[in-house]
């Protein structure tokens, strides 16, 4: 029999805006110079996928389960009051900089557009996302205008999708221009923890990006020179092709561990103190340090 690609239909409420727990004063936040680059100002969309909790046969124990979309919006509500900016609008000033208009959580407006939808399938059916193609990645994001009726951008938009077997998906789309992967990573992890029962995140945020703010001197592009000694210049055998492929990595806990502890038994053989303090630290690191020697592996082939 041949494969089927399973179909799955998505059914959306209307966006609502999730605005801060609690007021904050207007104000206007500047951009670094880092983040008035073009090249940024992109949406970067993330999809979370969640199973369903265990089934329990007393069914008063069933009812008492909260809603998730209630909790995720909560939390992120609770979120916002740290990540204040996160619910502001991104604007480009008379002066051609970007500027990050903050406004009072009562303005009209206000917020992070949020979607919550439903889809006719289970997550099973789609194989809980590992190695799913883009056409059903795509259902689970913020796929509307990101900017308001001023054409100001939003530099957060959410997507909760809830399938039939009770489990979900949070697709998260941040600006680039705002927010880089470990502070989306940050985020997102303050969300889980207020969601928890975390009266507070466990790090706060702090802006001040005005510290981060120089001029150019000049506007011509600098030369930029790179001399290889094509003798010694790695070559891989792949490039240059026209193939290009898109490949899933599916990364659990015990893969984390066990990479770890080989970075960990390399640094120790190397005595390489960096790379051993960065093995210890982040997820993050250690999966792109795999990637990397990965990578070396193929190209050395």
């Amino acid at each position: 029999m041949a494969y089927q690609k399973p179909v799955m239909k998505v059914e959306m409420k209307d966006v609502v805006l999730i605005k801060p727990s609690k007021s904050r004063p207007s104000s206007i936040l500047f951009m670094s110079t880092l983040d008035n680059r073009p090249d940024l100002n992109c949406l970067c969309q993330t999809v979370h996928v969640y199973r369903s909790p265990p089934t329990h046969d007393d069914s008063k124990l069933s009812n008492q389960l909260l809603d998730p979309a209630l909790v995720v919006k909560e939390a992120l509500s609770k979120a916002l009051l740290y990540y204040y900016p996160l619910a502001g609008r991104l604007v480009e000033h008379a002066d051609g900089k970007l500027r990050m208009i903050c406004s009072d959580a009562a303005e009209q407006g206000h917020g992070v557009p949020f979607i919550e939808a439903f889809a006719n399938c289970e997550l099973s059916s789609v194989h809980y996302l590992d190695g799913a193609d883009n056409d059903i990645a795509k259902q689970l994001v913020f796929d509307l205008p990101t900017e308001d009726e001023r054409g100001h951008q939003y530099p957060l938009v959410f997507k909760m999708t809830t399938f039939l077997c009770g489990g979900f998906t949070i697709g998260m789309g941040i600006l680039h221009t705002v927010v880089d992967g470990s502070g989306a990573s940050q985020f997102f992890r303050a969300i889980a923890e207020l969601a928890s029962g975390r009266s507070e995140p466990s790090v706060k945020p702090v802006w001040e990006r005005e510290r981060l703010v120089t001029s150019i001197i000049s506007k011509q592009p600098l030369p930029c020179v790179v001399v290889i000694d094509k003798a010694s210049a790695t070559v891989s055998p792949f490039v240059p092709t026209t193939a290009i492929t898109q490949v899933c990595f599916k990364v659990n806990s015990d893969l984390i561990r066990r990479l770890k502890s080989g970075l960990m038994k390399e640094c120790d053989e190397d005595d390489h103190e960096n790379l051993k303090e960065c093995a210890s630290s982040t997820r993050h690191v250690c999966v792109c340090s795999y990637v990397c020697l990965l990578t070396s592996s193929q190209v050395g082939r």
